[in-house]
């Protein structure tokens, strides 16, 4: 029962989006008293997977007759902690960030400790995670997608607001558009709260599951095909450009994999890839003039105050920094921070300046440690290929993005389901001459 609640937990937290408007963990809000947020019942299902997980271990009859039912496909194994080189900065970090918190933004606790709940409940199911984390990335994929070119059709949002579907109104200031014919063209939301976060979530399911093709059997590749093909959909309509090199870096660390396998892999590929390059080809046909200008015109006034707005805030995030460069301003707080230096001023689109202005230099050191002892050790391993693409994918995001911390519930989750792949990594099977696709 835990791990059939994981699964529905974890396809929540991938398809919302935590709004004021709505979204699942608000639903039937809990009377907390004080809170400018609101806690629904369904967010307590951390805690019933928690329990179940405690109950399995103590009473180990119960693990053992959830194996005779599914054929002792899951074996009950000792608690892990996960790979050294990723839990050991991990938990430095994490450590780091909640003596660092303060009444106003304890909350953070609850998003460390949900990084923690994804990772260490991966790590510690190993069959789950093979067999079963890759439908639910599929449909989260599925739903995310296929909102999202709904979305970009239609330029409006579809009334999802339950689902935590922002407000998409192109007279509003602030919703993200691109030009089309000089006007405002509405990009793809998906259920996030922009593009780009549609884009960063998209980006690194399609790297996760790409690795279980393998795995996947007749029954189940219809799900597998759909919610890849609507993850690239989508990701193709959030006109995210960092989304789209992020997801090409991934796929060039496969490629080189992929370049060593035999000629039957290489041929199963074909196909998908043919169809992946018609898909994108006839969206550049119907949306060139978009595309035009996101690559092409970054002159026009709305690319060029992106840009501007973007390299202010970093010059901001510099001076936040330089006051405070040991200790940093503290976990939270460094758009007040900023705000205080130029009123105007947005979070700092990139993850390790921000790190470094709100935790200091130790900080800093612990996140770069966590980035790149993993890559150190396993990078160059071709078992850890799919590992690697998706944590280099990640880590490009972050760099000119805010959301991929752990301080965001979407970010949380990524750097989770990435971490776990270091722990079990999907293999990436080359089929012998006797073996079917779906080896």
């Amino acid at each position: 029962m835990s791990q059939i609640l994981f699964g529905v937990t974890l396809f929540l937290l991938l398809i919302s989006h935590a709004s004021a408007a709505g979204g699942p963990f608000a639903w039937r809000p809990l009377p907390v008293a004080g809170q400018g947020w609101q806690i629904g019942v369904l967010s307590l299902l951390p805690l019933l997977v928690v329990g179940g997980w405690w109950l399995g271990s103590v009473y180990p009859q119960i693990s053992q007759m959830a194996q005779i039912k599914e054929r002792k496909s899951v074996k009950s194994v000792d608690f892990s902690w996960g790979d050294t080189a990723v839990t050991v900065p991990l938990a430095a970090f994490s450590l780091l960030m909640l003596v660092r918190l303060t009444a106003a933004t304890a909350y953070l606790a609850a998003m460390v400790g949900l990084c923690w709940f994804v990772y260490l409940f991966l790590v510690n199911h190993p069959a789950w995670q093979r067999t079963w984390l890759w439908p639910v990335l599929a449909a989260a994929l599925l739903v995310q997608g296929v909102v999202a070119v709904a979305q970009f059709g239609l330029q409006r949002e579809l009334g999802l607001a339950w689902l935590g579907e922002p407000a998409l109104d192109l007279l509003v200031e602030g919703t993200s558009v691109a030009e089309r014919d000089g006007q405002n063209w509405l990009r793809a939301y998906g259920l996030n709260s922009h593009p780009n976060q549609l884009g960063l979530l998209l980006m690194a399911l399609c790297l996760l599951i790409w690795p279980y093709r393998q795995q996947v059997n007749g029954r189940w590749r219809w799900l597998f095909w759909a919610g890849l093909a609507a993850g690239v959909a989508g990701l193709l309509v959030s006109l995210s450009r960092s989304a789209w090199a992020a997801l090409l870096l991934g796929g060039l660390v496969l490629a080189v994999q992929y370049r060593r396998s035999g000629p039957i892999l290489r041929r199963e590929l074909a196909l998908p890839l043919a169809v992946l390059a018609a898909g994108v080809l006839l969206f550049a046909l119907a949306y060139g003039d978009v595309l035009a200008g996101r690559f092409l015109d970054l002159d026009s006034p709305l690319e060029s105050r992106s840009l501007w707005e973007r390299q202010r805030d970093w010059g901001l995030a510099w001076q936040v920094w330089g006051e405070r460069p040991f200790l940093g301003v503290g976990l939270g707080q460094y758009l007040p921070a900023a705000s205080a230096i130029d009123p105007a001023a947005a979070m700092v689109h990139n993850v390790p300046l921000l790190i470094g202005a709100e935790l200091g230099l130790v900080g800093l050191a612990l996140w770069l440690l966590l980035w790149l002892w993993p890559l150190w050790r396993y990078g160059r391993s071709a078992e850890f290929a799919g590992a690697t693409a998706v944590w280099l994918a990640l880590i490009l995001m972050a760099l000119v993005h805010p959301e991929p911390t752990l301080t965001l519930p979407k970010g949380a989750v990524l750097w989770a389901l990435a971490a776990a792949q270091w722990s079990s990594p999907c293999h990436l099977v080359t089929p012998s001459p006797g073996q079917g696709a779906s080896a």
